[in-house]
């Protein structure tokens, strides 16, 4: 049994958590089961004033639960510096207008790069809320430890094609450049530079960002650049809650 605490700087868990603005939860409570050396640590999560609290029954050593710490604090943006952000946001005609529910929030990265490239995947040609439910089957059936991948297995899922993307994804993870992995493309490698890498100088194109851009910027070309002169090196970032305000309606 262990507790970590990690202090805390303009984040509101709760918030962040139910804003979906995460790659990290696959169930409607802020539990996760991750792994360590191959065996399951479940954790739970809560927050008390300026700490957020990370209690399981699980046992770890003490190197174990630092290398976890930093994980989580990383995984939650914990140590980023947002009021440049902010700043823009209140200048955005569009992002002023939704300031109230960015500000304390996080996008929170897949635990493992292994299983954010599962979830770029599965992201592909996917709405949000199914990529939701597709990716909780995922995470109930076999995580995401590489051992629990059989061919057989993803048939239940109930993913199409993308089983073998999937599959070659398990073969090769460790031996190839991801974009040399059969299913990660252009759209698959910046969602996972902005979710899983943290850079939100990266951006991506499909039909709901284009819409936004269209119908709330009355922008119908050039959107790479357009974006640029938008939200400058914080753009993957103001795609990210703009793709999810617009979603929730």
């Amino acid at each position: 049994m262990f507790q970590i605490r990690i202090r805390t700087k303009d984040f509101d868990f709760l918030k962040t958590f139910n804003s979906g603005l995460f790659y990290f939860f696959y169930e409607d409570d802020p539990v996760r089961k991750v792994y360590f050396d191959n065996r399951p640590v479940e954790l739970i999560f809560r927050q008390e004033g300026g700490n957020l609290i990370i209690d399981s029954a699980d046992d770890l050593k003490s190197a174990e639960i630092e290398i976890l710490n930093r994980r989580i604090s990383y995984c939650f943006g914990l140590h980023e510096d947002l009021r440049d952000f902010y700043a823009l946001c209140k200048k955005d005609k569009v992002l002023r207008n939704y300031l109230p529910r960015i500000e304390k929030t996080r996008i929170v990265s897949a635990f493992s790069d292994f299983e954010a490239l599962v979830g770029a995947i599965v992201s592909q040609n996917n709405s949000y809320r199914n990529y939701r439910k597709q990716m909780r089957r995922v995470y109930r059936k076999a995580n995401f430890l590489r051992a629990n991948y059989r061919e057989k297995q993803l048939e239940e899922l109930h993913i199409g094609y993308k089983i073998s993307y999937i599959m070659e994804l398990v073969r090769n993870f460790e031996k190839l450049n991801i974009k040399d992995i059969k299913g990660i493309g252009n759209y698959s490698i910046n969602l996972y530079n902005i979710f899983q890498k943290r850079d939100y100088d990266s951006f991506y194109i499909d039909c709901l960002t284009e819409k936004i851009m269209r119908e709330k910027y009355n922008i119908n070309k050039d959107f790479e650049e357009m974006s640029k002169e938008l939200w400058r090196e914080y753009r993957g970032l103001a795609e990210a809650y703009l793709q999810r305000f617009f979603e929730q309606k």
